[in-house]
């Protein structure tokens, strides 16, 4: 009688457990509909480290979607610099419009595009050299 009831009970478990399973996802099915979670992120492009440093190596690539990437010294970055020539809150990568769009956040040194200190939002271009403290990126599509 002991082991009816053990098995009965290890029966309705696995059922219980089955059923929220399949609930998982029949509810992950319907949040793929489109517009509710975009599968794959546009993407628009990529940072390589070009010139680093012992911490931050040559060759090292970021990829830039749809959010961007914030650069500095600080740990709330996404790109987090070992450079005293860099600021706290450096630069943004920002996507606008379909193109990659770098933005220096007020820096003490300045962020270089091709040997030129920005002033103001600049759109990158596929080759472009972007300096940064005492780090240079070049940015592809």
């Amino acid at each position: 009688m002991q082991v009816v009831l053990l098995l009965g009970r290890l029966a309705f478990i696995a059922l219980i457990y089955l059923f929220l399973f399949r609930m998982t996802l029949v509810l992950y099915a319907e949040l793929q509909t489109p517009g509710m979670i975009d599968k794959k992120e546009t993407e628009y492009g990529c940072i390589e480290v070009l010139a680093g440093n012992d911490t931050f190596p040559k060759g090292r690539v970021f990829k830039v979607g749809r959010r961007g990437l914030s650069v500095g010294r600080s740990q709330r970055n996404d790109i987090v610099l070992p450079d005293r020539y860099a600021s706290l809150e450096h630069a943004v990568f920002k996507s606008h419009k379909g193109a990659l769009v770098l933005e220096d956040c007020g820096s003490t040194n300045g962020t270089w595009v091709n040997g030129e200190r920005i002033s103001s939002p600049i759109q990158l271009a596929a080759g472009d050299y972007v300096k940064i403290g005492g780090i240079t990126f070049q940015y592809s599509r």
